[in-house]
């Protein structure tokens, strides 16, 4: 697992430094932005790309975080299932090995005649 690691960590840092030189290049490009319309004034393209950056970052968050809930109220019902079926299994351990004998239900004798035909 180090290795994985370590190669996550080289990933990112190439990445980042890929956007350092691609903000960089592109300083001085203005982008003025239209929704229906609305237009905004003109403004950097970094500062566009790092708001829709952080844009997704926070909704992203907003749906792990539901997922998260999810998963915890998911295991925390299974836990009650298993704490409830431990119970019942613990409680037919319990139960004493003998009881009444039935004579529908008696086991045959060992030994006799008739079975030793088949």
């Amino acid at each position: 697992m180090p290795f994985m690691r370590f190669f996550t960590l080289i990933l990112l840092m190439v990445v980042f430094f890929l956007a350092l030189v691609f903000m960089l290049q592109n300083k001085d490009q203005m982008l003025t932005l239209t929704f229906g319309s609305t237009t905004s004034e003109p403004r950097p393209a970094v500062y566009v790309i790092l708001g829709a950056f952080f844009l997704g970052v926070v909704f992203t968050s907003i749906i792990g975080i539901i997922e998260g809930m999810k998963l915890r109220v998911g295991n925390a019902r299974l836990k009650r299932k298993l704490k409830k079926l431990q119970s019942e299994v613990d409680a037919l351990r319990n139960l004493p090995l003998t009881g009444p004998v039935d004579d529908d239900r008696a086991p045959m004798p060992v030994g006799r005649e008739e079975d030793s035909a088949l």
